[in-house]
């Protein structure tokens, strides 16, 4: 038995100091094929112009933005504001979205017709590091769509957990609920695959390389390339084999500009 088709979608947008990118994501998110969404972006705490550049924004696209929404949070952390931005959605599902993502106009009908499938409570899919040099963006392309859909096969199998992209997935609202929400003792690294752990009783993880999203590759540039997969691996690792995530880093340091 399949899901119901007319599913509402809340698209969480978590902002810290997001000026430079957010309006390029809101504008793409406005053109999406699929007619029943909001947006929720969460400023959380930011120090920049963020507040003004969404207000701007909206204020710039009255009517068709009549769907977007701006909310505060104060605590800072990922985690923090997507559940800021949970407790206020009103859709059947979640989708969280970083503020530094550009997504295809069927990025949400693509996702919400693999959640009509019997069983399934989320569906994620790979990056594109759009502004990376030609070899790492080709090369973490091919990594996502080759070994990422057999390391959640393995791991879903195994009822383990599974492989959430933290900006660009879908879960079904009930289950997160079921599952406590959104971890907010986690800062960023490890968020991921720990709502993946918690949601994966209820359900099957997709894992859909076709879902691709652009993203910014900043972090990689600030950070190191080496430096932040090293994290991301330590924290799958933790999680799915040692129960634990030892990662907890202040936002300052994870949104590097």
């Amino acid at each position: 038995m399949e899901k119901k088709n007319a599913a509402k979608v809340s698209v969480l947008i978590p902002a810290f100091n997001e000026a430079q990118y957010i309006r390029k994501t809101l504008k793409a998110i406005l053109r999406q094929d699929y007619s029943d969404f909001e947006v929720i972006v969460v400023n959380n705490a930011s120090t920049d112009s963020t507040e003004e550049t969404v207000k701007s924004f909206i204020a710039e696209h009255q009517g068709s933005s009549d769907r977007i929404r701006m909310v505060f949070e104060a605590r800072r952390g990922t985690n923090n504001a997507r559940e800021c931005g949970r407790k206020l959605a009103t859709g059947d599902i979640i989708a969280q979205l970083d503020a530094d993502c550009i997504p295809s106009a069927d990025w949400i009908s693509k996702a919400v017709r693999q959640l009509q499938r019997n069983n399934v409570v989320a569906v994620t899919g790979p990056y594109d590091y759009y502004d990376s040099n030609f070899f790492r963006r080709q090369l973490t392309l091919l990594a996502q769509l080759i070994f990422y859909p057999i390391i959640n096969a393995i791991v879903q199998i195994n009822r383990r957990g599974g492989i959430i992209i933290g900006g660009n997935s879908f879960i079904d609202a009930a289950v997160l609920e079921k599952a406590g929400g959104y971890n907010v003792d986690l800062t960023f690294y490890g968020d991921d695959i720990d709502i993946a752990k918690r949601i994966t009783p209820f359900g099957w993880i997709v894992y859909a390389p076709h879902l691709i999203l652009k993203t910014s590759s900043r972090r990689f540039d600030a950070l190191g390339f080496g430096n932040v997969q090293k994290k991301y691996r330590k924290a799958f690792f933790d999680l799915i084999f040692l129960k634990g995530i030892k990662i907890n880093e202040s936002i300052e340091l994870i949104h590097p500009r």
